[in-house]
């Protein structure tokens, strides 16, 4: 008697444990939808003695993003014979990217096409602001995630 228990229950548990696992995925693959994502790029701003900058980041996800950057002085006038470049370095693994020159896009905006984020985890932008008779540079932390 106990093998034919035996027997009856054994295929229950492999439909039980199919049917759990078809219900995570499905729980997954809605929450994978829903749950809430930034909308539009994120926008940080920092300074130093000399400048005002707001940084405009398109996805802080793994792989190349888009960055915008405004640089005005202290009261807000634009920095218009300013040359920028960003450089993103993972401070936790010792990885650092090319600095990527920023192209001149108006009056005090710059932009840079494609600046790499390598793996997820805090990341550092470095900007570096060369207005040919001094050097500024300033650090941006960000957290890129997968």
């Amino acid at each position: 008697m106990s093998e034919q228990v035996e027997n009856i229950a054994a295929p229950r548990k492999g439909v039980l444990l199919a049917g759990g696992a078809v219900v995570v995925i499905v729980l997954a693959a809605i929450a994978w939808f829903v749950w809430p994502r930034p909308s539009g790029p994120l926008v940080l701003k920092t300074g130093s003695p000399q400048h005002l900058v707001t940084v405009s980041i398109d996805s802080v996800r793994i792989g190349s993003t888009a960055i915008d950057i405004t640089v005005t002085d202290r009261i807000g006038a634009t920095k218009d014979h300013a040359a920028v470049s960003i450089q993103a370095n993972q401070p936790l693994m010792g990885h650092a990217g090319e600095p990527v020159a920023a192209m001149a896009t108006g009056p005090g905006h710059f932009h840079a096409a494609a600046v790499p984020l390598m793996m997820t985890g805090p990341w550092e932008l470095r900007l570096s602001i060369d207005e040919h008779d001094s050097i500024d540079e300033l650090a941006v932390p960000i957290w890129v995630g997968g």
